[in-house]
């Protein structure tokens, strides 16, 4: 337990040194060197942490949350087995789904199911050609299911059965000299074989619509058709896939083996994460990777914290041996000092957070830094401060500094009092 005695000598001792100015400017040293470390680990980390929640939304915003396939061929019966997925349920477990269930939302429900048929082939325009991945969607639906795709031209709603229209993505519509109202040639390698050999599928369709997602692989080479086209380019009569969107796509996992369970083989149930489990790997390799590197900037403030204290047990020998005589105890003593070097600590990372906190809300009201788009899928730095994060970044620095104040307040603590009063 610290005593009112211990905490008074230690404020005596941080703020008491008109007389030691170079001992004052390496503690000021200290706490601006962790004012930067913790600054710099707080923008850092919120700026990935907002890359990887823009990165999440404009991926779910096009793709679903989890996708059903079918061993050996498309689905048939399709309609039969959205009406399976619609009525699955999966209640949230643990600690973690507490406020979920309080607030009435402890179960993960489908929101909605879209039948869709996947092709790959080639565009063709005047101004050039481009791979092209299709979707076919029945329109009704996917103006509803892909609510989050802004549109820049035209409405999915022109996706209607029987209609020879295709909606691009905006990049490709750039590259490729398009507007609304255009036609393309779209080539597909599923064909026929004839006399004079084989022959691919070419159909003709007219732009109905352009689309942006935010990413530059959806925006350059994917398009929709209607789901009944889709069809017959691929001479199929049922569909590729049946993408699902759920209440909360966070416990896509755990939905996707409980589907994969009701509907059994041969049908493949796989979820958003496992799709894109190399990216979201990647970031967060490299965000624990930037945690760790930045921590080293306040490793470093850390050992000016040490430099401090060691000067200041230099200067304080006579203090120390007159606490002694009276009887103070070496306990009191290491406590003394290590709340010295503590409150170093605990006032740089107070700044640290303060001013890592402002410039990330500079940086998130006045995005006056502009990044490229087609590199990395957004146009400013995204920021997203959680506060587990913060917290975290906050009790390392205090164990760093509490650390740093070990070695100065032992030494502190061994002096002898006699041979200090005696030589001093």
């Amino acid at each position: 337990m610290i005593s009112r005695f211990e905490w008074y000598i230690a404020f005596r001792y941080l703020l008491s040194r008109k007389k030691h100015r170079f001992t004052s400017f390496i503690s000021g040293m200290a706490i601006l060197g962790v004012t930067i470390g913790v600054c710099a680990l707080i923008v850092v980390i919120s700026v990935m942490s907002g890359f990887q929640k823009e990165l999440r939304e404009k991926l779910l915003g096009i793709n679903a949350h989890v996708i059903v396939q079918k061993m050996g061929g498309p689905i048939t019966n399709y309609e039969e087995v959205m009406r399976e997925i619609k009525g699955l349920r999966l209640k949230k477990q643990g600690l973690s789904s507490l406020f979920d269930r309080l607030r009435g939302k402890g179960e993960v429900r489908v929101e909605d199911a879209l039948p869709t048929v996947v092709l790959q082939g080639l565009i063709s325009s005047g101004e050039g050609q481009s791979g092209v991945v299709l979707r076919g969607v029945p329109g009704k639906d996917a103006q509803r299911f892909f609510n989050k795709v802004k549109l820049r031209q035209g409405s999915f709603l022109e996706l209607g059965e029987g209609s020879n229209n295709i909606i691009i993505g905006w990049r490709m519509a750039k590259n490729l000299g398009l507007t609304k109202g255009d036609k393309v040639t779209v080539i597909l390698p599923q064909g026929r074989a004839t006399i004079v050999g084989f022959l691919p599928r070419i159909k003709t369709l007219t732009i109905a619509g352009i689309f942006e997602t935010g990413l530059y692989e959806f925006d350059s080479s994917l398009a929709f058709i209607p789901l009944t086209l889709a069809q017959s380019l691929a001479d199929i009569k049922g569909v590729s896939n049946i993408e699902v969107r759920l209440s909360d796509p966070f416990y896509a996992g755990k939905f996707s083996k409980l589907l994969a369970e009701k509907l059994g083989f041969p049908y493949w149930v796989i979820d958003w994460r496992t799709m894109n489990a190399s990216l979201f790997s990647a970031l967060k390799l490299e965000k624990a990777a930037m945690f760790v590197i930045l921590t080293l900037i306040i490793v470093v403030a850390a050992f000016n914290i040490v430099a401090a204290l060691i000067m200041l047990v230099g200067e304080k020998k006579a203090d120390i041996a007159i606490l002694k005589a009276i009887g103070a105890s070496d306990r009191s003593i290491l406590q003394i000092f290590m709340l010295t070097g503590f409150l170093l600590g605990v006032t740089g990372i107070i700044l640290g957070v303060f001013f890592g906190l402002a410039l990330c809300f500079f940086i998130d009201r006045y995005p006056i830094i502009k990044l490229p788009g087609d590199v990395y899928f957004v146009e400013t730095l995204p920021v997203l401060v959680d506060f587990f994060d913060i917290s975290l970044i906050a009790i390392s620095a205090i164990i760093l500094a509490l650390l740093a104040t070990v070695y100065p307040a032992r030494q502190a603590a061994k002096l002898p009092p006699a041979e200090v009063l005696r030589y001093g």
